[in-house]
């Protein structure tokens, strides 16, 4: 069990149900009981079994409550989604949907701001504050994107895709080292030929593309690329288990 204490930093209704975030908004977990709520369904570890998560996905933690903390299990974003997608209830797809929104709309201000949005954003956010000091922050906005979107573009091909050894190196983090690293965290693993594939869910999720390639001496293998979306997932677990302390808004 975890000794970290959780309380409700975030909560909304989505199609009639209550929806609470724990932890933090960029990587905010859930209450197991809660997402099987939204499902109608009763049996939480019968449900998490059918979704096939990870023991890294969940964990018990202490909960506050006004009548003192409670043990709760919880599940991570990348469980939840698995689960509504896993699950063939047919609340699962539209609420799938609808919280995917709400996240999104959420971390409007604490994540990458939509290019060309700046002054949407500030004026929206942040009304109280001076013209002088709104300006500002849109100006540092619109430049912290401009070094973002040259980043991306320097590393990624022409389709978008970036090959591990690139992201390895860019990250500083041997090519070795960060295949051990995702195939430890069931993020990839040995197909057939020993190749390091992603697990489907992460390629269905757009974080990773499997191409066969032309390889030199002649036969076609397996080759596996991170997308944007996959190079800022990769970015955010190695920041959290201590591998890269770079603070890098994606």
């Amino acid at each position: 069990m975890q000794s970290e204490v959780l309380t409700v930093i975030q909560e909304t209704v989505i199609l009639g149900k209550d929806v609470r975030l724990y932890r933090s908004i960029e990587e905010p977990l859930f209450e197991a009981s809660e997402v099987a709520g939204w499902l109608g369904v009763q049996n939480v570890s019968q449900m998490l079994k059918q979704a096939d998560i990870d023991e890294s996905e969940k964990a018990i933690f202490l909960k506050y409550t006004l009548g003192g903390n409670q043990k709760t299990l919880f599940i991570t974003e990348d469980a939840m989604y698995e689960v509504l997608m896993r699950s063939r209830k047919k609340e699962a797809k539209p609420f799938r949907k609808e919280i995917k929104k709400y996240l999104k709309s959420i971390r409007l201000t604490g994540a990458a701001i939509p290019e060309g949005r700046e002054q949407e954003m500030v004026n929206y956010y942040f009304s109280s504050l001076s013209s002088d000091l709104q300006g500002q922050i849109v100006n540092e906005l619109i430049e912290k994107n401009k070094e973002l979107q040259q980043f991306y573009d320097d590393l990624m091909n022409t389709e978008g895709l970036m090959q591990i050894n690139t992201v390895a190196k860019e990250l500083g983090i041997g090519e070795y080292t960060l295949f051990a690293y995702l195939r430890g965290k069931k993020i990839f693993f040995y197909d057939k030929d020993k190749v390091n594939v992603p697990y489907e869910r992460f390629r269905k999720e757009g974080k990773f593309v499997v191409k066969e390639t032309p390889c030199h001496d002649g036969n076609i293998r397996a080759v596996t690329y991170a997308t944007k979306k996959g190079l800022g997932y990769i970015r955010k677990i190695l920041r959290k288990d201590g591998y890269y302390n770079t603070e890098v808004t994606i």
